[in-house]
């Protein structure tokens, strides 16, 4: 019973650890995950900032990508986006 319990407890860390690495952390990070999950990254550097938030908003909205990216996390990729200009 307690090696059941030791082999347990060695997955649930191992699982956690797993999870852990997987999550993007920065904003880069997750702009990188987020939008090459459907297409290759764009250059955005010479977007203008709104453009930028037209630009997300209609990949959520009008693309589908609002099931892999949330409202918070399209917030998050704007900002990255607008520090990167």
């Amino acid at each position: 019973m307690r090696v059941a319990l030791v082999v347990t407890g060695v997955m649930v860390v191992i699982l956690g650890v797993w999870l852990w690495i997987g999550i993007p952390r920065t904003q880069k990070e997750l702009y990188e995950d987020r939008c090459s999950a459907c297409h290759a990254l764009a250059d955005l550097s010479r977007r203008p900032s709104e453009e930028l938030v037209t630009i997300i908003e209609t990949m959520r909205h009008r693309n589908g990508a609002a099931s892999v990216i949330s409202e918070a996390e399209a917030q998050e990729i704007i900002e990255y986006l607008k520090s990167s200009n």
